[in-house]
C-alpha cells in the first residue's frame, strides 16, 4: 500500500510508505485531502524528486485497465467498468418521444427543427463519446495522484489467425478453421468431438446443443 503526496502547491510527487505518511502528519507537515484513495498535501516547501513513472491504459470494450509504475514498482492499478445502458436509454427516451406525439397534450413548440444538426463537425455517437470520456477522466485522476512522464495506451487488435499460423497470408485468411463446415454448429461438434463440453459425455445425451 501506497500513500499518495501532493507538494504544497498541489502538484504531484512520488508516494510514500504509510509509516511515511503518519510521521508527516504527526510532525503537522502534511494534512489529508482525501481518503480514497488516500492522499496527503505537504504544508511545508521540499525538494522535489521524481523518477521517470509511466502510465499504461488498456482501452476495452468493457473494462478499462490502468496501471503506474516505475522500472523498479507498480505504483497505482485500477479496473473501470464501462457503462453498457447508453444504448437502451436512448431507446427508452425515442419511444417517450413518440408516444409523446400521439397523445393529447398541450401543444409545445419544437425546440429545434432538425436533431440531425446536432451531429456537427467531431459529432460521437454517445455511446463512443461516454466510452473516450470515462477514459480520459480516468487518465486525469492518476495525472493528479502522480508525477506521470509517460503514457502508453494500449488500442491495437490481435490478428488471431496470424498467431495461429505465422505464415498465413492473402486468401488463406478466408480460408479459416471452419472452412467445408455448413455452419458453426457444425464446425463446433467437430471441434468438441461431439461430446458435451458440460458433463464430457456422462448423461449419455445424444442430443448436443
Amino acid at each position: 500500500m501506497r500513500v499518495f503526496i501532493l507538494n504544497k502547491r498541489g502538484k504531484p510527487l512520488m508516494p510514500c510508505s504509510p509509516a511515511k505518511a503518519r510521521l508527516l502528519l504527526k510532525e503537522k507537515k502534511a494534512i489529508v485531502v482525501r481518503r480514497t484513495p488516500f492522499t496527503i498535501q505537504l504544508t511545508i516547501a521540499t525538494g522535489e524528486a521524481k523518477q521517470p513513472v509511466s502510465l499504461g491504459v488498456d482501452a476495452g470494450y468493457k473494462h478499462v485497465g490502468l496501471s503506474a509504475s516505475t522500472e523498479k514498482a507498480e505504483l497505482y492499478a485500477s479496473e473501470v467498468e464501462l457503462r453498457q445502458d447508453v444504448s437502451d436509454l436512448l431507446s427508452a427516451r425515442r419511444a417517450l418521444r413518440q408516444s409523446r406525439r400521439s397523445r393529447n397534450t398541450r401543444y409545445r413548440a419544437p425546440r429545434f427543427d432538425n436533431r440531425i444538426r446536432t451531429k456537427r463537425k467531431g459529432w460521437l455517437a454517445p455511446t463512443v463519446e461516454n466510452r473516450i470520456n470515462v477514459h480520459l477522466s480516468r487518465i486525469e485522476t492518476v495525472l493528479r495522484l502522480l508525477p506521470v512522464t509517460k503514457i502508453t495506451v494500449e488500442t491495437a487488435s490481435f490478428d488471431t489467425q496470424l498467431l495461429k499460423n505465422p505464415d498465413i497470408a492473402g486468401k488463406e485468411y478466408q480460408e479459416g478453421e471452419q472452412l467445408g463446415f455448413w455452419n458453426v454448429r457444425e464446425y463446433v461438434l467437430f471441434r468438441d468431438g461431439h461430446v458435451c463440453q458440460h458433463c464430457h459425455g456422462r448423461s449419455k445425451d445424444p442430443v448436443l446443443n
